[in-house]
């Protein structure tokens, strides 16, 4: 899949990419950090990057580049 589809699917079904591709202990993870009070995180934007990031890896990409494309695909959602 490239980019482009995937940037239509999130946008026509994101909360589906989050239920699909969540990984486990993400929310927990998420909590952690809100808890921590250190960093302000917008919940729903980290919980679709780290979706993404899962979606992607299972597609065969390594970590260091799903990160950068997760990044990239947020960047232009956001854009």
């Amino acid at each position: 899949m490239d980019r482009a589809d995937l940037l239509r699917w999130i946008r026509c079904d994101g909360s589906g990419i989050v239920d699909r591709f969540l990984p486990l202990g993400a929310r927990a993870e998420l909590e952690g950090v809100i808890r921590d009070g250190r960093h302000e995180v917008d919940a729903d934007a980290y919980l679709m990057f780290v979706s993404i990031r899962a979606l992607l890896c299972k597609d065969g990409m390594t970590s260091c580049e799903s990160d950068r494309e997760a990044g990239q695909i947020m960047a232009l959602l956001n854009a």
